[in-house]
């Protein structure tokens, strides 16, 4: 369900089912991540991946940012944010980080290049801090909105699946009374009937009163917190609410559903896409985005750019919009429609070949 109801119910005839999908990794991380932009006219989500942090290089800032009526606020928080945590001394300190996290959306509000846009996202995003001498890692997981961290912790020869964020929505008691509070209301389970969410970034309309601290808005950047250590064994997902909507996956079948893959292949990415395109046969109508981070090294996981997977293309006439949404995904991963459609070709081509002799490599 789209964050706001005026735009409910619109989409496209079908869904781009196009990934752009990613391999890094350092001494510390090996990651995977994908996105696809399934049945939205637009592609609103945003995310970070930083290995190793200027300051801290022994720390990684990872997030997701779905956006809501555009994709100017959470392109901007995916990449000024780990910017701001990175000037922070002291990682561990979550009062200063919270500052800084909703310093980094009220910058998002003053800025003149965005005055007149009311563009807002949900924002995940994780503090992955390693202690080299006892090599151990620290997560500091926070969350503003409905997006998810689960961490998946290895017990025996299974994975049991830990949240390490709780969804901000406005029916929740405590936020429901901060919303009435700053003179607004809660009707359809929305903030004043507008917005899904009880806490975000951007959403200038619903930031009142404008006096108030940050804290005491109708919706809030305030980010909570959630500290967990890991170990080499564990992993952790963090997905946008498009994985988990109309409980197309739970926190833990995703898990499990994960571990299942892992059997098959250790190549997480390709794992990410997996999850996205089954999400999209569950019934999925958002779009979508997700990340999975190993506490391994990942140096020979590394690879530069990106990988782009082409989806199947349809040119009937008068599916403008499916089509424009195609090109533009296909754009912004650095390839014209030609250029994508024989990409898929190939492909296709490679996967059918695989498929006829299991011995090719």
């Amino acid at each position: 369900m789209h964050k706001y109801c005026e735009v409910m119910g619109i989409g496209l005839s079908q869904p781009v089912s196009s990934k752009v999908v990613h391999r890094y990794g350092n001494n510390l991380f090996r990651v995977g991540a994908a996105t696809m932009h399934g049945w939205r006219e637009t592609m609103e989500d945003a995310h970070s991946l930083v290995l190793s942090m200027p300051r801290h290089p022994n720390c990684g800032f990872f997030g997701i940012f779905d956006g809501h009526s555009g994709s100017l606020c959470s392109r901007y928080i995916s990449q000024q944010l780990p910017k701001a945590i990175d000037e922070v001394e002291d990682l561990t300190d979550t009062e200063t980080l919270r500052k800084v996290v909703m310093k980094t959306d009220q910058d998002f509000l003053d800025s003149p290049e965005f005055s007149n846009k009311d563009d807002g996202c949900a924002g995940l995003f994780t503090i992955a801090i390693h202690d080299s001498t006892t090599n151990t890692y620290s997560l500091i997981n926070g969350n503003v909105g409905d997006s998810r961290t689960v961490l998946a912790r290895k017990e025996g020869d299974t994975y049991k699946a830990i949240a390490c964020t709780q969804d901000h929505k406005p029916t929740d008691e405590a936020e429901r009374r901060r919303i009435e509070s700053a003179g607004g209301h809660v009707q359809y389970s929305r903030v004043d009937g507008q917005l899904a969410l009880s806490r975000a970034f951007g959403d200038r309309m619903l930031k009142h009163p404008i006096h108030a601290p940050p804290e005491q808005r109708k919706v809030t950047s305030n980010p909570d917190w959630m500290v967990t250590q890991v170990t080499k064994d564990d992993f952790l997902f963090m997905a946008c609410d498009g994985i988990y909507e109309s409980n197309v996956f739970t926190r833990e079948s995703v898990v499990q559903w994960i571990s299942n893959q892992l059997t098959k292949t250790d190549d997480i990415a390709a794992i990410c896409a997996s999850v996205l395109d089954e999400c999209l046969t569950r019934g999925s109508r958002d779009n979508m985005s997700c990340i999975i981070i190993q506490f391994v090294n990942g140096e020979t996981y590394n690879r530069q750019g990106h990988e782009f997977l082409p989806g199947p293309w349809h040119d009937e006439d008068g599916d403008t919009k499916f089509q424009e949404a195609y090109i533009k995904d296909a754009q912004e991963a650095g390839y014209t429609l030609q250029a994508a459609l024989e990409l898929r070709k190939q492909q296709l081509q490679s996967s059918q070949t695989t498929t006829a002799d299991p011995n090719t490599t």
